[in-house]
């Protein structure tokens, strides 16, 4: 996309209603839009987040003069910070729009000038995360994916597995194969470490994007009546549609996750028929959390007391007191999928996610701040000194890189 496209979005009236949620057949048409134009993604985003910084409406006047603001962090591609006039109360304090293009990268804070480790941090960086999974299949034979060469990886008795020049995974019915009349009897596993991520294609076409480290369980094939995966840590689904060949009927696919062990609230079950959701469930957050962009899914907690019904832009938050559906920030939920961080939250959960991404141990020192809130947006493609310099520009905390600890203090 070309700054003249990007230019002609912020003017789009649709596209501005789009980007604030305000008119839910602009929501859908964009959503659908982006579907068909997946290359367009990560400009899209970026601009989604320029207009939700500026707090801009769709009312012709405001947009007209905010428009022009956007231009300038666009236009500017190689001022390190532009700082702008705050438009609205972000997370309870005055925001700050600071403009990294040169990086690719947006952050919203509490305004102060801060004392940066940059030149220290960029001696003892660390490359981004990128491709990186291993295959386990039920005869225990492992596979590393990220060295495998492109096409046939292995044999099952149902279907054959590749790997295309994209690197991604696919599974291939042989003889035509419909699934199985009962469970099958091997489990494959994909585990993604850190500083890794994996996409693959199940047996039944469902497509599943893994997080840093995260597991993925599924058999080698699915029955004909029922589809059942296990998840711990994070993925985004886009279920295929697949009917019983006796019945008729939309084969259910169920998701179990288990985010921490013995702990029966963090066991849940998300039915679904065709829809794509996205599912956070590592063990060290707080909460397991399911948000839904297309279609519907009932999420039961582990316990069979608890359950809920989402559409379509909700997301259930699922913690050890809590079972709650709240409006979502779609685009927050499944910015890593799209190759960004994008934080609303407190700093030291920005920092759990920092550190499966690149691999490093965050260590909190006597004097780290404790509630510092912030949010904003930059490339999960830059090194970890680019990341830890914006979160420092908050003029709150100072973020020292020694090895692979990353020392947190006010």
């Amino acid at each position: 996309m070309d700054q003249t496209q990007s230019e002609n979005l912020l003017k789009d009236e649709s596209f501005i209603n789009y980007c604030l949620e305000k008119n839910e057949n602009d929501t859908l048409y964009w959503r659908n839009w982006i579907n068909d134009h997946p290359d367009a993604q990560p400009e899209i985003t970026k601009l989604k987040i320029h207009v939700i910084s500026l707090g801009i409406t769709a009312a012709q006047q405001q947009r007209e003069s905010q428009y022009l603001l956007l231009q300038q962090s666009i236009k500017r591609p190689y001022q390190n910070i532009k700082k702008l006039k705050p438009y609205h109360k972000f997370y309870y304090a005055a925001a700050c729009l600071l403009a990294f293009a040169i990086v690719g990268a947006c952050f919203i804070f509490a305004n102060k000038t801060a004392t940066s480790n940059y030149s220290t941090n960029k001696k003892h960086d660390v490359a981004p995360g990128g491709n990186n999974a291993v295959l386990l299949l039920a005869n225990g034979e492992k596979i590393n994916l990220t060295s495998a060469k492109t096409g046939l990886l292995a044999h099952q008795k149902e279907v054959s597995i590749f790997k295309n020049a994209d690197g991604q995974i696919l599974y291939k019915a042989n003889n035509q194969s419909n699934g199985v009349d009962g469970p099958s009897v091997g489990t494959n596993t994909i585990e993604t470490p850190a500083k890794g991520q994996y996409m693959v294609v199940l047996p039944d076409g469902t497509k599943v994007w893994l997080n840093a480290k995260t597991t993925l369980k599924y058999p080698e094939t699915f029955a004909k009546n029922s589809r059942e995966v296990e998840l711990n840590g994070e993925g985004y689904f886009e279920v295929a549609h697949l009917a019983d060949p006796k019945t008729g009927e939309r084969v259910r696919f169920t998701v179990k996750t288990i985010s921490a062990v013995n702990i029966n609230s963090k066991i849940q079950y998300i039915e679904v028929l065709g829809t794509h959701f996205n599912v956070n469930c590592y063990p060290d957050e707080p909460d397991a959390v399911t948000t839904l962009l297309e279609g519907s899914v009932k999420v039961t907690d582990g316990d069979q007391k608890r359950e809920a019904l989402l559409h379509p832009g909700q997301q259930l938050i699922n913690g050890d007191r809590s079972f709650n559906v709240v409006q979502a920030n779609t685009d927050a939920a499944i910015a890593w999928k799209n190759g960004e961080f994008v934080f609303h939250e407190d700093i030291s959960s920005a920092l759990r996610k920092i550190a499966r991404w690149y691999d490093v141990d965050v260590v909190y020192l006597p004097s780290a701040p404790q509630h510092l809130m912030l949010g904003g947006f930059i490339s999960r493609q830059n090194e970890l000194s680019e990341v830890l310099n914006l979160m420092e520009s908050t003029g709150k905390v100072h973020l020292k890189l020694e090895g692979r600890r990353v020392l947190v203090t006010e």
